[in-house]
């Protein structure tokens, strides 16, 4: 979803709606093994004293990852609204330098979806055993290392 900043000055007066779907299929890796369309909706405001543009945008997406014990694929929906800033000139941690004259909004959403992301998933019926680390520990040659090292 890129955007010229005439074409957004335009839009404001008529309607500020924005609304479409993106593809992140070029982020499939082994830790995301599929994303579904992205869906996006919203608004935005243009704040002229501060020449700045204000996004307020709902996400919403599916994503499958692999289970962290058994590495079969989970679904994961993801969905949220989200508040982003581009301005000219960044003063802060919160917004997006807009370079040139285009807002491409595409690589923040997708750094907002991977910030949803749980830091790992569990396929249905995936069960932890304490005693898979013992095993672990006894084989490791750095086992005596541990404090909690059982014999």
């Amino acid at each position: 979803m890129k955007y010229s900043v005439n074409e957004l000055k335009r839009k404001l007066t008529v309607d500020n709606k924005i609304e479409g779907t993106i593809s992140f299929k070029d982020k499939i890796s082994e830790e995301i093994l599929d994303v579904a369309d992205t869906k996006i909706s919203g608004t935005f405001d243009y704040i002229k004293e501060s020449d700045e543009f204000v996004f307020f945008l709902h996400v919403k997406t599916s994503i499958m990852a692999p289970c962290a014990l058994t590495l079969k694929p989970v679904k994961v929906l993801v969905d949220f609204d989200t508040e982003l800033i581009y301005t000219f000139k960044v003063t802060d941690d919160d917004s997006f330098l807009i370079e040139g004259n285009t807002i491409d909004l595409d690589e923040i959403i997708w750094s907002e979806i991977y910030l949803h992301l749980p830091v790992r998933v569990l396929s249905e019926g995936a069960v932890f055993h304490q005693e898979d680390t013992y095993e672990i520990k006894k084989e490791n040659p750095f086992s005596s290392l541990y404090k909690d090292k059982e014999e």
